[in-house]
C-alpha cells in the first residue's frame, strides 16, 4: 500500500511537467498555423482586390458604353446600361475594401502567430532551465545549493 502511494505522489509530482510541455507545444502548433492562415488571408485578399479593381474598370468601360449609346440617341438602353455599371462599381467598390481588409488581417494573424511561437520558446526555455537548475540529489548532501562554496580552512 505505502509503495502504491508513493507511486501516485510520484506521478502528481511530474503531471504539471508534463503539462506544461504540452501546452508548450499547444501553443507552438498554434502559432504556426495562425501564421499559415494569416498569409493565406492575405494572398486571397489581394487577390479579391485585384478582382475588384477589374470589375471597376469593366464598369468604365459601361459607362463609356453607355455614352455613346445616348449619343446615338437610344436612351432607355444607355439607361440600363448606366445602372448596371453603377451596380457593378458599387461592387467592385466593396470588393477592393474587403481585400484590403483581409490583408490588414492577414498582417495581424501572421504577426500574433509569431508572437505565440516565440512565447511557446519561452515556455520552452523557462521548463528547461528550472528542471536544470535544481538537480534532483546534490553531489554533496551536506552543502545546499543556495550557499557559496568557500575553502575549507
Amino acid at each position: 500500500m505505502n509503495l502504491f502511494l508513493r507511486g501516485m505522489l510520484g506521478a502528481f509530482l511530474l503531471l504539471p511537467a508534463a503539462a506544461s510541455a504540452g501546452r508548450a507545444e499547444r501553443l507552438d502548433a498554434r502559432g504556426e498555423r495562425l501564421e499559415r492562415q494569416g498569409e493565406r488571408r492575405e494572398k486571397r485578399g489581394a487577390i479579391r482586390e485585384q478582382r475588384g479593381e477589374r470589375l471597376h474598370q469593366k464598369a468604365e468601360a459601361k459607362d463609356q458604353r453607355a455614352e455613346e449609346l445616348r449619343a446615338a440617341g437610344h436612351y432607355k438602353a444607355a439607361n440600363a446600361v448606366e445602372r448596371a455599371a453603377d451596380r457593378q462599381e458599387r461592387r467592385s467598390e466593396r470588393m477592393i475594401r474587403q481585400g484590403e481588409r483581409m490583408q490588414d488581417q492577414g498582417e495581424r494573424r501572421e504577426r500574433r502567430g509569431e508572437r505565440l511561437q516565440h512565447r511557446a520558446e519561452a515556455l520552452e526555455q523557462r521548463r528547461a532551465n528550472t528542471h536544470a537548475a535544481t538537480p534532483a540529489t546534490p553531489a554533496d548532501p551536506g552543502v545546499s545549493p543556495a550557499t557559496p562554496a568557500t575553502p575549507a580552512q
